[in-house]
């Protein structure tokens, strides 16, 4: 089929690439021109694991304005982003200039789906708008669950497809779409709009509840002295419950839980439903990033010269958006300490969006670590598990390490020398 995604942002770039991976012929556009320029070079401006293997120039092009050649598409996929708002709503503006644009091109038997994150009932709202404007297009949802850093597999192997539609015709076109995964048995929920829509809402709101949970428990386990990873395996295996999302550390963020489940409460809010569980979990996450920088105040004292390894929100990225480890800078900076950080491949991102001259971002994270009274570890990435210890052990003022992540072996850093602090233990000394 030939399909056209409007926006390449992380969401319709690894989609659209994929889905010319499984067989249809693909535009992305996006009237960014300088990211067009470099997706036409096969350059990838997002860091994705394995993205770029997949580019397919056969089946797949990149395009910086709307044209004739969306008068071929079977299918537009909706991309753009959905901001939050100050009132936590989602902003739908862009999904609403791109309705505006497509239907000076797109032919009558065309489907509109909306792959966006947008609140229930925006799919009927953009089918009233189009019913005012004398189109008559078909309209359907199929949210996205990919998950950052493991995307091209979530695509490829996803736990399930949604597609919400409000006719046959529609849940057709997207069973078409989708039947190279269908093949695979991959299992596909068909539902109507609303429900869709709210599907992704509630799944991104239930798996943030299980992280703030596991945040307040790591708390707890600290005063009283349990084991947060212990708890955590007892816990999660449990079928009912699962083992994902059971980790303690910073906070989530990110691009979709945050702004996510402030716009399903302000949803709640608008139609007078109690949305109390989410309300806590918003209020939680906010608070854990003052927890982190209160116990690294506590432990490392005032006003000195630290290192951060790790600024994005969670391994395998370069997404730095609502990451928990530039919340814990900005406190820190604000506290009145000197910042050494160091991310494998987020420093770009973080450096745009902290700019200070209190926070030096270092090549490497040796390089971070000289002279630092302690060593935080706020994001997961594996290769600080390899970095050389020993060596490290020789370059800090202090030989303190607060692991936010718990990615280290305590008892093997404490061998090494060094006064190691985690979440969800009781902290140990050296």
């Amino acid at each position: 089929m030939n399909i056209t995604f409007i926006g390449s942002g992380y969401v319709g770039l690894v989609s659209g690439i994929m889905m010319s991976h499984i067989g249809h012929n693909v535009i992305c556009l996006d009237t960014d021109q300088e990211k067009i320029s470099q997706l036409q070079k096969g350059i990838i401006p997002i860091y994705e694991p394995g993205l770029v293997d997949y580019l397919d120039s056969n089946k797949l092009k990149f395009r910086d304005n709307y044209g004739e050649e969306l008068l071929d598409a079977d299918a537009v996929f909706i991309t753009v982003g959905t901001p939050p708002l100050p009132s936590g709503a989602a902003n739908l503006q862009y999904i609403f200039e791109v309705i505006d644009n497509i239907c000076q091109w797109i032919k009558k038997d065309c489907i509109i789906i909306i792959k966006s994150t947008v609140p229930p009932t925006t799919c009927n709202k953009i089918i009233k708008y189009l019913a005012d404007k004398n189109f008559k297009y078909s309209v359907a949802s199929n949210p996205e669950f990919l998950r950052e850093g493991s995307a091209v597999y979530d695509f490829l192997h996803p736990d399930r497809i949604i597609i919400g539609t409000n006719n046959k015709v529609a849940e057709e076109v997207l069973n078409q779409i989708y039947l190279p995964l269908i093949k695979q048995n991959i299992p596909i929920i068909s539902t109507d709009l609303i429900t869709a829509e709210l599907i992704k809402y509630a799944s991104n709101a239930f798996l943030a509840t299980k992280i703030a949970f596991t945040n307040e428990m790591a708390n707890l386990c600290e005063k009283i002295g349990a084991n947060i990873q212990e708890l955590c395996v007892g816990v999660g295996s449990d079928t009912r419950i699962g083992r994902e999302f059971l980790t303690a550390g910073p906070g989530f963020g990110g691009s979709c839980f945050p702004k996510d489940i402030l716009a399903l409460s302000n949803l709640a809010k608008n139609y007078k439903s109690d949305c109390k569980i989410v309300d806590a979990v918003i209020e939680s996450n906010q608070q854990r990033p003052l927890d982190m920088v209160n116990k690294i105040i506590n432990i490392v004292g005032n006003n000195k010269t630290i290192t951060l390894l790790g600024l994005t929100f969670k391994a395998e990225t370069d997404d730095v958006r609502s990451s928990p480890a530039l919340k814990i800078v900005e406190l820190l900076i604000e506290s009145g300490y000197i910042i050494q950080a160091f991310d494998p491949v987020g420093m770009v991102n973080a450096a745009e969006h902290i700019k200070n001259d209190n926070i030096i971002y270092r090549n490497t994270a040796i390089e971070a670590c000289n002279n630092s009274v302690a060593i935080i570890i706020t994001t997961e990435w594996s290769e600080f598990k390899e970095l050389n210890w020993d060596l490290i052990y020789t370059r800090v003022k202090f030989p303190v390490i607060i692991d936010l992540r718990n990615l280290l072996d305590d008892k093997t850093m404490q061998a090494k020398g060094f006064k190691y602090y985690s979440i969800g233990k009781l902290h140990c000394s050296n």
